[in-house]
């Protein structure tokens, strides 16, 4: 049972350890080996991908590739999802052979071994491993796309792990997808380490004060009910259940750019010694930011400047300002020390 006043305490003495930066948790990530990994596409190529050479030194990745594991070759003849009386095959068209069957006993095979999982990469538009714009032919060869859809590997990842984070190399490179996915996989992670743990009430209370910004720039319904729940008589088992469960809806879409703002004054209001003139500085940023003239990451240095004058060296590690490591944040501006000036 959760005590009351333990939760109330939390979140009224905001105490944080000023001689340490937030030491983040080791993502565990499931990829599709053909990105970067190993040449087990059909062509025989390896895939390109700075999302994944990015995260290399900072995750654990569970790689594979369903085509090779159930027995193709490298290169291989392509592969294709037939729709037939309503289900879905996988078929070789240049063989007509029908891997289905292999296809599915693989992959719960695969997946009911996998003891944990934070996240996942896919290779787009694989017929085993494709999110959700696999082409779907009415037919084995010569026959119309009837629609699109998820891979046959892909389709029951996304059936079992539904509310993770879940996307294509592609997607990754835009970079608020990129900063969304990442945001996901370390609070994830952090929430399995924490459960891994033992279910401590104090750890779990923590955890919640540590991210109520970010779960308020997310979704302010959700991050109070995560809240409410903690302040319940439930057992302790069900409420970290049931956290979980508004963990992975609150997270499934980013926040508004007002829900943004919202958090950022809140976390303004809790640093003391600010003047009126940085008060009235930070509402004319809220409002330049609110007007799309300024970034988030612009409001997000302030606060980290501000929490590190209220708090001291290390500065304040909430997950709003500290959602991932640094090294993994997109570059601002790619094309920065171009000289266009040079003819």
């Amino acid at each position: 049972m959760f005590d009351r006043k333990m939760l109330t305490y939390a979140y009224i003495n905001h105490q944080v350890n000023s001689k340490y930066m937030r030491i983040f948790p080791k993502p565990i990530v499931l990829v599709s080996r053909c990105l970067e990994f190993e040449k087990v596409r059909y062509n025989g190529q390896v895939i390109p991908s700075q999302m994944v050479r990015d995260l290399t030194p900072f995750v654990d990745f569970i790689k594979v590739c369903p085509e090779v594991e159930i027995g193709l070759g490298v290169p291989r003849e392509t592969l294709r999802i037939v729709k037939k009386d309503d289900e879905y095959r996988l078929i070789q068209p240049k063989t007509g052979e029908d891997l289905t069957e292999r296809m599915n006993e693989f992959t719960k095979n695969f997946l009911d071994d996998i003891n944990e999982v934070d996240g996942f990469i896919f290779k787009g538009l694989s017929p085993s491993m494709g999110t959700d714009n696999v082409k779907v032919y009415s037919g084995a060869s010569m026959a119309p796309v009837v629609e699109k859809g998820a891979g046959l590997f892909a389709r029951e990842v996304i059936a079992r792990y539904a509310g993770y984070p879940i996307e294509e190399n592609d997607r990754l490179r835009n970079s608020h997808i990129r900063h969304h996915f990442l945001t996901q996989i370390y609070t994830f992670a952090a929430f399995r380490e924490l459960n891994n743990n033992g279910n401590s009430q104090e750890e779990l209370i923590d955890f919640h004060k540590n991210n109520r910004f970010l779960f308020m720039a997310y979704d302010k319904a959700i991050s109070t009910e995560m809240a409410e729940l903690l302040m319940s008589e439930k057992d302790t088992d069900q409420i970290y259940q049931e956290y979980m469960v508004l963990l992975k809806d609150l997270l499934r879409k980013p926040g508004s750019p007002d829900l943004k703002l919202d958090a950022a004054r809140n976390m303004f209001s809790i640093f003391e010694n600010t003047t009126p003139y940085e008060s009235s500085f930070f509402e004319d940023m809220l409002g330049r930011y609110s007007n799309n003239r300024i970034s988030e990451d612009a409001l997000i240095e302030v606060l980290r400047m501000l929490a590190a004058r209220a708090f001291g060296d290390g500065s304040y590690n909430d997950t709003f300002l500290y959602p991932y490591p640094e090294d993994l944040k997109a570059a601002a501006d790619e094309k920065r020390d171009k000289d266009y000036w040079d003819k």
